[in-house]
């Protein structure tokens, strides 16, 4: 599951990096955020290996990705309906999330990168 108990326990012992940035530009708490890394590490890949999944940043919450990956290698992001619990149809193209900065800022990530 692309080391999530490794993840989770930087997350635990506060020497997360990403998590602590997050949570101090938003409302997002640790609880939220563990459960969002595990589903995100429980990214499946698709049939090229490439990465189907990722999360995201907004003020008031964190955002389930579709990642999308074309034969031409554009990415594209679609939010998950939030009444599904991420697990189903897509939602909307995701362009990120407005901050009280007054910028629309696309923060995310994915089962590779670091925490």
């Amino acid at each position: 599951m692309n080391n999530f108990e490794i993840k989770k326990k930087i997350v635990l012992s506060g020497g997360s990096r990403i998590f602590n940035n997050w949570a101090a530009h938003s409302t997002i708490t640790l609880d939220e955020f563990v459960s969002a890394l595990e589903w995100v590490c429980a990214d499946p890949m698709d049939d090229n290996g490439k990465m189907t999944r990722e999360i995201a940043l907004a003020p008031d919450r964190i955002v389930k990705l579709r990642r999308i990956n074309d034969r031409f290698g554009m990415t594209a992001f679609y939010e998950f309906p939030s009444d599904n619990g991420g697990n189903g149809t897509l939602g909307a193209l995701w362009g990120g999330a407005m901050f009280p900065d007054g910028f629309v800022h696309k923060i995310s990530l994915s089962a590779k990168d670091r925490v």
